[in-house]
């Protein structure tokens, strides 16, 4: 059966109407009465907002909390207002009403080029698609990349950290292009614990050795007490110390970080933190020596998973290795709450593999749509980015601190 597709298309102010495009066969047809559908405004995701949150408890892939409700309308709400370059572009997919199918990407102006993204890039540690159980992933893909192919001015579809274990990896395996960026997730699976003892028996001697050397250092500065942060002004504090931390230690290091950078990323937080949404329940621990903070988590739980999305500690005290003190804690703390992983996220660093028990390989793909976008996947993406990654990360400090005031970073 032919797909019909009904699109949403802008008109004078923000409402939106709706237009049909004329049926058009293609390989892989939807479900008997299914249809697909475009939310490019504000008003568009609030209609979305029950479905969204059903569809994303009963979705059987591995969901990261990067796709849930809370945090893309929290997101939208600060990015996709007043002078935003970028433009809400959710493919959405039904069978009769019942939303079964959502594809979460944003339109962005880059240069002389047009992308579609996934919505919230690069806060978004990982992409992925909602589905429901029961659905053909390929089936809704392959309709709404055909879907996308009628929009207007877009050069190229670029989707970034695809897990492996993602719903919509096996459809980029095959129907994409490999950007040739591969990196690991790294995990630890909190079910392997199930006591402070169970935990402790994971290091070896040496490893427990330093950790309690940690410690006893750190006391020095005054009793050590790791607590968990209540929303409102206390919380609002950590974020804003974490941040300005996790700052200066980059500065140090001639490092860049265009998420810490963003002048509204406190912001975000700070309303994502008292978000009355349910699903993504944020968490910031904080880790004190005497009266004073000396390292921050920011993370996520949802779905079983907490999602450690920044770590940061005072970056006079780094010698004293507070981060790897709040960790253990925070991971303990995890285990203790029933969650059943803890994930680190890209990139493995060298630092994450004392506190993961495995990995999740993750991919970039893309699609070019026009001949600028082709160029760009193979110039760039292919070609070039590789390059410039590989250098730059091989770069000393002492140079990159003379490259960034050059290049105005």
């Amino acid at each position: 059966m032919a797909s019909l597709f009904t699109t949403k298309t802008r008109v004078a102010g923000p409402e939106l109407i709706q237009s049909n495009v004329l049926p058009r066969a293609v390989a892989n047809a939807l479900p008997v009465n299914g249809h697909m559908s475009l939310t490019t405004t504000l008003q568009g995701l609030a209609a979305l907002e029950t479905q969204w949150k059903s569809l994303e408890q009963e979705s059987l892939n591995t969901l990261s909390v990067f796709q849930s409700y809370a945090w893309v309308l929290n997101w939208a709400k600060i990015y996709m207002t007043g002078t935003s370059k970028s433009e809400l572009c959710i493919i959405t997919g039904y069978v009769h009403a019942r939303l079964v199918f959502v594809l979460p990407l944003m339109k962005e102006r880059r240069g002389p080029i047009t992308v579609l993204r996934w919505l919230s890039e690069p806060f978004a540690q990982y992409g992925d698609i909602l589905i429901s159980p029961g659905e053909n992933s390929k089936t809704w893909l392959r309709n709404a990349t055909d879907f996308i192919g009628h929009l207007r001015d877009i050069d190229i579809v670029r989707l970034r950290h695809v897990r492996e274990d993602a719903g919509i990896a096996d459809f980029c395996r095959t129907d994409l292009v490999d950007a040739r960026h591969d990196a690991q997730a790294p995990f630890l699976d909190l079910t392997a614990f199930t006591s402070d003892e169970s935990y402790d028996a994971r290091y070896t001697s040496t490893q427990r050795k330093r950790r309690k050397k940690i410690r006893k250092e750190l006391e020095t500065l005054g009793p050590i007490e790791f607590r968990i942060l209540p929303s409102g002004s206390l919380n609002d504090t950590a974020i804003q110390e974490a941040i300005l931390e996790k700052n200066k230690w980059l500065k140090e290091r001639g490092r860049y970080n265009r998420i810490l950078s963003c002048p509204s990323h406190m912001r975000f937080l700070k309303n994502l933190s008292r978000s009355k949404v349910e699903g993504a329940e944020m968490v910031t621990s904080e880790l004190r020596a005497g009266d004073k903070p000396i390292s921050w988590e920011i993370g996520f739980n949802f779905r079983g998973t907490h999602f450690a999305y920044i770590t940061s500690h005072v970056n006079a005290l780094t010698d004293l290795s507070p981060g790897r003190l709040h960790m253990d804690l925070s991971q303990r703390h995890c285990i203790r709450q029933g969650l059943q992983r803890f994930d680190l996220m890209v990139p493995n660093d060298p630092h994450k593999e004392s506190w993961s028990s495995g990995h999740v390989a993750t991919s970039d793909y893309y699609l070019p749509l026009t001949l600028a976008g082709h160029v760009f996947g193979q110039g760039y993406l292919r070609t070039l980015r590789p390059i410039i990654r590989e250098v730059y990360y091989k770069t000393p400090a002492w140079l990159l601190k003379i490259i960034k005031p050059i290049f105005g970073i």
